[in-house]
């Protein structure tokens, strides 16, 4: 294990040496928060009703937290597996002592470690500016360490999704059709454009419980009634950790048999 935590802090380093674009990353991620905290006050400004289903101080936090793991760059990961399929440099990969889906995802992890970093911290402090901590009906601390679980175990999840998307590479060469049919449903029932909580029941239903929504669940942890429907949401992360793990492991295991078949 703590061969795997050198791996990413020696790429987290080497990525502070492009700090001109992260500190242009950082501006982006801050000029967003601050264009979707105008628009949805204004949006609760025109519609006092929608503060029955959601507040806007925790609807605020939730589009905020949302956009962090957009920095982890899980989502590389299928354009990752695509070029090394196409340029056929996954066959040195594969020679390497650390398997290859184990030393990208790192890879990947450790190219997004600062900028994730820097966009947690400044989507903590920007929304607390500008309107305060979220509406949580527990204990904070008891509420942080809920929060932490359910990211962990919610990004795993997203791992699975994008690891599963560029393994599609290995048949059609190019994933990005699969990669964008996936990445938007998740933009759409993970509450990238518009709260889940605005959603009519059936989409709201369907969003909590396939892994386009739960894979989000960070999100969703910023609803006043998160806590009550913790047990819910670890339940649904770790149900769907399980099939898509499974099935990662079939898929990948039929990807590298191919790619040695045609390769002998």
């Amino acid at each position: 294990m703590n061969k795997y935590f050198t791996y990413i802090w020696v790429v987290a380093k080497n990525t502070f040496s492009t700090r001109k674009k992260l500190f242009a990353q950082m501006i982006n991620h801050l000029v967003f928060l601050i264009f979707v905290f105008y628009l949805y006050k204004n949006v609760y400004l025109l519609s006092p009703n929608v503060s029955l289903k959601i507040p806007l101080t925790n609807t605020i936090w939730s589009m905020a937290m949302y956009y962090v793991i957009f920095w982890l760059g899980f989502r590389l990961l299928h354009n990752v597996f695509q070029n090394d399929v196409k340029t056929g440099n996954i066959e040195v990969y594969l020679t390497k002592p650390m398997g290859y889906i184990t030393q990208k995802l790192l890879t990947v992890i450790g190219e997004g470690l600062l900028p994730f970093t820097f966009a947690l911290i400044t989507s903590i402090i920007v929304p607390y500016l500008l309107v305060g901590w979220p509406v949580v009906n527990t204990n904070p601390i008891i509420f942080i360490i809920s929060v932490v679980l359910i990211f962990v175990l919610s990004q795993i999840l997203n791992a699975f999704i994008f690891i599963l998307c560029g393994l599609t590479s290995f048949w059609l060469e190019d994933s990005n059709p699969v990669y964008l049919v996936v990445s938007k449903f998740i933009m759409i029932f993970g509450n990238s454009w518009v709260p889940v909580a605005f959603f009519p029941l059936g989409l709201r239903v369907f969003a909590e419980y396939s892994p386009f929504g739960a894979v989000n669940s960070i999100a969703f942890a910023m609803y006043p009634n998160f806590m009550d429907r913790y047990l819910f949401w670890v339940g649904i992360n770790l149900f769907w950790i399980i099939v898509l793990g499974v099935f990662t492991y079939f898929v990948s295991t039929q990807a590298f048999k191919k790619l040695s078949v045609n390769g002998s």
